[in-house]
Protein backbone atom coordinates (compact mmCIF):
# COMPACT_ATOMS: atom_id res chain seq x y z
CA UNK A 1 0.00 0.00 0.00
CA UNK A 2 1.56 3.51 -1.03
CA UNK A 3 1.06 6.58 1.05
CA UNK A 4 0.64 9.90 -0.66
CA UNK A 5 2.99 12.86 0.72
CA UNK A 6 1.16 15.26 2.38
CA UNK A 7 2.44 19.00 2.85
CA UNK A 8 2.77 19.67 6.26
CA UNK A 9 -0.08 22.31 8.05
CA UNK A 10 2.65 24.68 9.16
CA UNK A 11 3.19 25.78 5.62
CA UNK A 12 0.09 26.34 4.27
CA UNK A 13 -0.64 28.30 7.58
CA UNK A 14 2.56 30.57 6.93
CA UNK A 15 1.48 31.22 2.65
CA UNK A 16 -2.13 31.78 4.82
CA UNK A 17 -0.72 34.65 6.74
CA UNK A 18 1.49 36.35 4.07
CA UNK A 19 -1.78 36.20 1.95
CA UNK A 20 -4.21 37.93 4.51
CA UNK A 21 -0.89 40.91 5.25
CA UNK A 22 -0.75 41.37 1.33
CA UNK A 23 -4.44 41.94 1.22
CA UNK A 24 -4.21 44.44 3.93
CA UNK A 25 -1.58 46.41 2.50
CA UNK A 26 -3.62 46.70 -0.67
CA UNK A 27 -6.93 47.17 1.12
CA UNK A 28 -4.86 50.23 3.19
CA UNK A 29 -3.03 51.60 0.43
CA UNK A 30 -6.59 51.96 -1.60
CA UNK A 31 -8.36 53.17 1.44
CA UNK A 32 -5.34 55.90 2.29
CA UNK A 33 -5.60 57.31 -1.76
CA UNK A 34 -9.29 57.26 -1.83
CA UNK A 35 -9.08 59.43 1.12
CA UNK A 36 -6.81 61.93 -0.30
CA UNK A 37 -7.59 62.14 -3.57
CA UNK A 38 -11.69 62.49 -2.17
CA UNK A 39 -10.43 65.79 -1.75
CA UNK A 40 -12.06 68.60 -2.84
CA UNK A 41 -9.37 71.61 -4.16
CA UNK A 42 -11.13 73.94 -2.33
CA UNK A 43 -10.31 71.72 0.71
CA UNK A 44 -7.33 73.40 2.36
CA UNK A 45 -5.89 74.21 5.77
CA UNK A 46 -6.41 71.12 8.17
CA UNK A 47 -8.24 67.95 6.97
CA UNK A 48 -11.62 68.60 7.33
CA UNK A 49 -11.29 72.79 6.60
CA UNK A 50 -12.88 74.15 3.54
CA UNK A 51 -11.97 77.72 2.28
CA UNK A 52 -15.22 79.57 2.51
CA UNK A 53 -13.53 83.08 1.73
CA UNK A 54 -15.18 83.33 -1.52
CA UNK A 55 -18.91 83.89 -0.22
CA UNK A 56 -20.59 86.29 -1.40
CA UNK A 57 -22.34 86.73 1.87
CA UNK A 58 -19.30 87.37 3.58
CA UNK A 59 -18.18 89.96 1.37
CA UNK A 60 -18.72 92.78 3.51
CA UNK A 61 -16.36 90.67 6.23
CA UNK A 62 -13.32 90.58 3.75
CA UNK A 63 -13.68 94.38 2.72
CA UNK A 64 -13.43 94.91 6.50
CA UNK A 65 -10.37 92.67 6.79
CA UNK A 66 -8.62 93.44 3.89
CA UNK A 67 -6.79 96.49 5.09
CA UNK A 68 -4.77 94.97 8.02
CA UNK A 69 -1.57 94.41 8.25
CA UNK A 70 -1.64 90.69 9.63
CA UNK A 71 -1.53 86.98 7.23
CA UNK A 72 -3.37 84.81 9.93
CA UNK A 73 -6.13 85.26 12.68
CA UNK A 74 -6.99 81.50 14.41
CA UNK A 75 -10.46 81.55 16.74
CA UNK A 76 -11.75 78.82 18.76
CA UNK A 77 -11.61 75.96 20.73
CA UNK A 78 -10.21 72.50 17.94
CA UNK A 79 -8.74 69.51 18.93
CA UNK A 80 -10.66 65.96 19.52
CA UNK A 81 -10.86 67.16 23.34
CA UNK A 82 -10.68 71.02 22.47
CA UNK A 83 -7.82 71.09 23.78
CA UNK A 84 -6.18 73.69 21.52
CA UNK A 85 -7.23 77.51 20.77
CA UNK A 86 -9.69 79.38 22.55
CA UNK A 87 -13.02 81.65 22.17
CA UNK A 88 -11.84 84.04 24.96
CA UNK A 89 -8.87 84.73 22.86
CA UNK A 90 -7.93 84.95 19.03
CA UNK A 91 -3.72 84.28 18.29
CA UNK A 92 -3.14 87.26 14.99
CA UNK A 93 -0.13 86.10 13.17
CA UNK A 94 2.09 88.73 11.32
CA UNK A 95 2.82 88.40 8.06
CA UNK A 96 6.27 86.75 7.08
CA UNK A 97 8.34 90.00 6.18
CA UNK A 98 7.59 91.49 9.50
CA UNK A 99 9.71 88.75 10.85
CA UNK A 100 7.23 88.06 14.19
CA UNK A 101 5.00 85.33 15.34
CA UNK A 102 2.26 87.25 16.35
CA UNK A 103 0.39 87.95 19.17
CA UNK A 104 -2.96 86.94 21.49
CA UNK A 105 -5.84 89.64 21.89
CA UNK A 106 -8.72 89.37 24.18
CA UNK A 107 -11.96 89.06 23.28
CA UNK A 108 -14.27 90.74 25.51
CA UNK A 109 -17.03 89.16 26.95
CA UNK A 110 -19.98 90.18 25.06
CA UNK A 111 -18.30 89.04 21.40
CA UNK A 112 -17.03 85.42 22.62
CA UNK A 113 -19.01 82.60 20.85
CA UNK A 114 -18.18 78.89 22.21
CA UNK A 115 -18.53 76.66 19.65
CA UNK A 116 -17.50 77.96 16.78
CA UNK A 117 -13.75 77.74 14.88
CA UNK A 118 -12.58 79.16 12.22
CA UNK A 119 -9.03 80.43 10.86
CA UNK A 120 -8.45 82.77 7.98
CA UNK A 121 -4.86 83.08 6.11
CA UNK A 122 -3.45 84.72 3.77
CA UNK A 123 0.25 85.15 2.10
CA UNK A 124 0.08 88.89 1.97
CA UNK A 125 -1.38 92.21 2.88
CA UNK A 126 -2.70 92.22 -0.85
CA UNK A 127 -4.46 89.15 -0.77
CA UNK A 128 -7.73 87.92 0.40
CA UNK A 129 -8.52 85.84 2.93
CA UNK A 130 -8.66 82.29 3.11
CA UNK A 131 -12.07 81.76 5.88
CA UNK A 132 -11.42 78.25 6.81
CA UNK A 133 -13.52 76.17 8.62
CA UNK A 134 -14.63 72.52 9.51
CA UNK A 135 -18.57 72.66 7.47
CA UNK A 136 -19.57 69.47 9.32
CA UNK A 137 -18.92 71.29 13.25
CA UNK A 138 -19.70 75.36 12.48
CA UNK A 139 -23.08 76.34 10.99
CA UNK A 140 -22.91 78.56 8.25
CA UNK A 141 -24.86 81.23 10.50
CA UNK A 142 -23.02 80.48 13.57
CA UNK A 143 -19.77 81.43 11.36
CA UNK A 144 -21.30 84.40 9.96
CA UNK A 145 -22.59 85.80 13.06
CA UNK A 146 -19.45 85.02 15.01
CA UNK A 147 -17.36 87.03 12.22
CA UNK A 148 -19.67 89.96 12.16
CA UNK A 149 -19.27 90.25 16.17
CA UNK A 150 -15.48 90.03 16.47
CA UNK A 151 -14.53 91.78 13.11
CA UNK A 152 -15.11 95.45 14.28
CA UNK A 153 -13.13 94.76 17.34
CA UNK A 154 -10.34 92.98 15.65
CA UNK A 155 -9.95 96.06 12.94
CA UNK A 156 -9.63 97.95 15.58
CA UNK A 157 -7.44 96.08 18.30
CA UNK A 158 -5.21 94.69 15.67
CA UNK A 159 -3.11 97.37 14.58
CA UNK A 160 -1.77 98.67 17.38
CA UNK A 161 -1.40 95.19 19.19
CA UNK A 162 0.10 93.98 16.50
CA UNK A 163 2.34 97.10 16.31
CA UNK A 164 3.57 97.05 20.09
CA UNK A 165 4.41 93.59 19.85
CA UNK A 166 6.57 93.83 17.15
CA UNK A 167 8.19 97.42 18.10
CA UNK A 168 8.70 95.34 21.45
CA UNK A 169 10.48 92.30 19.93
CA UNK A 170 12.53 94.84 17.98
CA UNK A 171 13.66 96.31 20.99
CA UNK A 172 14.62 93.13 22.43
CA UNK A 173 16.10 91.97 19.44
CA UNK A 174 18.59 94.88 19.29
CA UNK A 175 19.35 94.45 23.07
CA UNK A 176 19.88 90.59 22.48
CA UNK A 177 22.33 91.77 19.70
CA UNK A 178 23.78 94.31 21.57
CA UNK A 179 24.46 92.18 24.49
CA UNK A 180 26.14 89.13 22.03
CA UNK A 181 28.52 92.23 21.15
CA UNK A 182 29.79 92.79 24.18
CA UNK A 183 30.19 89.14 25.60
CA UNK A 184 33.34 88.89 24.36
CA UNK A 185 34.87 92.02 25.96
CA UNK A 186 32.80 91.04 29.18
CA UNK A 187 34.63 87.58 29.13
CA UNK A 188 38.11 88.82 28.56
CA UNK A 189 38.06 91.18 31.27
CA UNK A 190 36.90 89.09 33.95
CA UNK A 191 39.68 86.53 32.92
CA UNK A 192 42.00 89.63 32.98
CA UNK A 193 40.60 90.23 36.80
CA UNK A 194 42.28 87.36 38.81
CA UNK A 195 46.10 88.48 39.51
CA UNK A 196 48.93 86.36 38.01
Amino acid sequence: MSTVPTQPARKSGKNTSLIIAAVAVVVGGIGAATLLLGRQPSDVGSPGETDVGGLQELAAIQAQLRPLRACGIEYGERGRRMKSGSHTSVWVSACENDRFAGVHIEVPTSRQVEGVAFDLERSSVSESWKILVDKNQVPFPELKRTLEQLTPYLVEEIPSRLAQAIKAKVAADRERQKRQAAEPARREASKNSYPE
